[in-house]
């Protein structure tokens, strides 16, 4: 057994509703918005009232109103509509959690797995009605065998019809008009044509000749004309969210309490992706302290998984490293859903044996080192020397920079730089503006030869602004090193060439 929920002319209801009007006063909505002049609007649907007074959709505003003088133009509400839609939802879950939205203001329930529901049929029907209109809508009800079927019963409800056994369905099909279907408008032309008139004069009609004159839709029509298709609902689903907090009446200073709130959290969390079939990809940690600050942090699994202890040594290593002023009054922790990793392994690829191990020894070392001294390095796009930032190791490293085509084939000349890192600062001495002598690791280097200088500048343009003088100095022992004059403020050695 299925019912229907329908909701007559759906958005004037809901644009009546917004500007609080009754169905005693003849109101018509307008299609085309509020920034479509009156002229140029044209009837979108139009209640009861305004109907008896001779107003009919698809009429212009200025027809409307010389056959209705008091006639009250609307707007569609957006915002009213979902609040409806809302309201209508959650009547249905009321009665049954299986159930589907199929058109703006009509809804479909599937009522086989309610209990103690036979010969009760009509009792439901009408309390669902009556649970609707206590909210302030319009609404008819339909109860019938078949999805479809349903839908046609909440259409000629008054309010409220149940067809219980196929006799009166097939009674009830009989005679209803064909618009009932809601045909296009070239399948209502043809059937015009055809003389058709009501659903008992479609079915008389042979489905395969149906079939061939107007194709899928017309094959459709004729099933819902039969009695009904058995079909599956699509049901609808509310969003599961992966997240948990806690008010705490005593403020925690200790580690040891915190991590036992956090595995009790973490266990019922685990237990929800558990039965969504769904892993956690990332942790959210909220902590409010009594002066009010707050720490907030965005930790990654390195392989999404469900392991309890696993994103518990996970927030452990986190908390470990963390100081705080005041205790805690209040924790929040959330857990990002993601699909269970299913990626075939590559026969000749050597892939890390536990990733989510490696994760922890890593963040172990950014805790033991300092936040951002540990990660893949990334080149920046700069000239200038050793211009690096550290990414995140467990996300996936940044695509190459684009290069501009070049056919031309380049062959390395000149010796390699052995740099050293960091390099030092040191002490030179120059005649004729040249080095002639310099101090390194507390020993003197006398200059034989001097090659230079190169002089290297970029980031002109903001407060980073570098310039380097570059020089290539050959010293009495035979070794050649590179020094560098930054920013007209200090000597340094990079390395030693060869």
């Amino acid at each position: 057994m299925h019912a229907a929920l329908w909701l007559p002319a759906f958005h004037l209801q809901a644009a009546m509703r917004y500007h609080g009007l009754n169905g005693h006063q003849a109101t018509a909505l307008l299609d085309g918005g509020h920034a479509a002049t009156r002229d140029q609007a044209v009837l979108r649907q139009a209640n009861p009232t305004a109907e008896q007074k001779g107003v009919q959709a698809g009429m212009t505003a200025p027809q409307a109103q010389a056959r209705c003088p008091r006639l009250m133009f609307v707007h569609p509400e957006p915002e009213e509509e979902e609040a409806i839609q809302r309201e209508l939802l959650d009547c249905a879950a009321h009665a049954t959690p299986f159930h589907e939205l199929t058109l703006p203001g009509l809804c479909i329930l599937d009522l086989s797995r309610v209990r103690d529901l036979a010969g009760r049929e009509k009792e439901r029907a009408e309390c669902l009605y009556e649970r609707l209109v206590r909210r302030g809508l319009d609404v008819r009800v339909g109860l019938a065998g078949e999805p479809d079927l349903a839908m046609l019963a909440a259409q000629a409800a008054k309010p409220v019809l149940v067809l219980k056994t196929d006799t009166d369905a097939a009674a009830f099909l009989h005679a209803l008009p064909v618009a009932a279907l809601r045909p296009s408008e070239e399948v209502t032309q043809v059937l015009k044509l055809w003389g058709i008139q009501t659903l008992g004069q479609f079915v008389t009609l042979r489905r395969p000749d149906v079939a061939a004159r107007l194709g899928t839709e017309g094959t459709l029509l004729w099933d819902i004309a039969a009695g009904g298709r058995t079909r599956l609902l699509q049901l609808v689903r509310p969003p599961i969210r992966f997240h948990a907090e806690m008010e705490l009446e005593h403020g925690l200073e200790c580690l040891e309490p915190l991590l036992l709130l956090l595995r009790r959290l973490t266990e019922g969390l685990c237990g929800r992706l558990r039965e969504s079939w769904l892993v956690a990809a990332a942790l959210r940690l909220v902590l409010r302290f009594e002066n009010q600050s707050e720490h907030r942090a965005e930790l990654r699994v390195a392989e999404p998984s469900r392991d309890v202890d696993l994103l518990i040594r996970l927030l452990h290593t986190h908390l470990e490293g963390l100081k705080a002023a005041a205790p805690i009054i209040y924790l929040s922790l959330q857990l990002q859903p993601a699909r269970p990793p299913g990626n075939q392994g590559d026969l000749f690829a050597r892939g890390l044996r536990d990733p989510n191990r490696f994760a922890e020894t890593l963040a172990q070392l950014e805790a033991l080192l300092g936040t951002g001294r540990v990660g893949r390095a990334r080149l920046l796009p700069s000239r200038r020397p050793d211009a690096f930032v550290l990414d995140n190791y467990l996300q996936p490293p940044a695509p190459p920079l684009p290069q501009a085509e070049d056919t031309t084939t380049w062959t390395a000349h000149g010796l390699p730089l052995r740099r050293f890192r960091p390099a030092p600062e040191i002490g030179v001495q120059m005649q004729n503006d040249r080095p002639t002598s310099f101090q390194l690791h507390r020993e003197t280097f006398i200059v034989r030869q001097a090659d230079g200088p190169w002089l290297l500048s970029g980031e002109w343009w903001d407060d980073s602004a570098w310039q380097r003088e570059v020089w290539a100095v050959t010293t009495e022992d035979g070794n050649l090193y590179q020094l560098a004059f930054e920013n007209g403020q200090r000597w340094v050695a990079d390395g030693v060439l060869g």
